[in-house]
């Protein structure tokens, strides 16, 4: 029976290899990732849409070299000297370098620029996750962007069933909430076929759930997902 309730608690969010579903959506990148960590190539971009696992996979390889995990605005203010001392650096949503302002985008670009270099030349490594291929980043400097061109590109697809269940029901118990897999099921039937979505159902459910005080039933699901689509829909 559905008597599992949504719990307010604090969340437990997981990013370790042993709750890293691995399905045909992924497979490929993390062979890359595995076989990456012992070739000679400084650089290697994770590209998939978000909410695809890019941040969770590149948290498994930070946990297992004890690498440097950045977002550009934390390396904006980065002691780079002292972040070099670790040889292991992840740069997360380096897409984004655009979004800053020239002047900014150009100090990032450098730092990027020197710590690729000195990775290159130490052979320590540069992880980046992004959402595009590196020619969509819009990269001010030639030199960096003839960097990320010649870096090994490992993607993440779009997610199939079993993908999108193990997701989905990682999602839930990383906030404490039990759903009997009929319902999810029942969602994935009925949802769009992305991350983003399945991401923003949970966190729609979540609230639901403790709004109402009852647990995630099928009728819910079938409600958040009219009302997502419909937002969609207006856009």
């Amino acid at each position: 029976m559905e008597t599992q309730l949504a719990l307010n608690l604090s969340r437990r969010f997981t990013l370790t290899r042993e709750v890293y579903y691995i399905s045909a959506a992924n497979s490929l990148a993390i062979r890359a990732l595995d076989d990456w960590t012992s070739r000679s190539s400084p650089g290697l971009v994770i590209m998939g849409p978000r909410s695809s696992g890019k941040t969770h996979l590149a948290s498994v390889w930070m946990n297992e070299t004890g690498a440097e995990i950045l977002q550009l605005g934390e390396l904006y203010k980065a002691d780079i000297d002292m972040l070099l001392k670790k040889k292991f650096v992840v740069l997360e949503n380096v897409n984004k370098l655009s979004h800053f302002r020239r002047n900014e985008q150009i100090q990032l670009e450098e730092k990027i620029l020197h710590i690729y270099n000195f990775c290159s030349s130490s052979g320590g490594k540069v992880l980046i996750t992004a959402t595009t291929f590196p020619k969509n980043w819009n990269i001010l400097l030639k030199d960096l962007l003839s960097r990320f061109m010649s870096c090994q590109i490992a993607e993440l697809c779009l997610p199939d069933d079993n993908l999108l269940a193990a997701i989905i029901t990682k999602q839930f118990a990383d906030r404490q909430i039990v759903v009997a897999p009929n319902v999810i099921e029942y969602a994935i039937a009925r949802m769009e076929r992305s991350f983003s979505f399945a991401k923003t159902l949970v966190e729609d459910l979540d609230s639901k759930a403790l709004s109402v005080k009852k647990p995630i039933s099928k009728k819910m699901v079938n409600d958040i997902i009219i009302k997502l689509c419909s937002k969609e829909s207006e856009i």
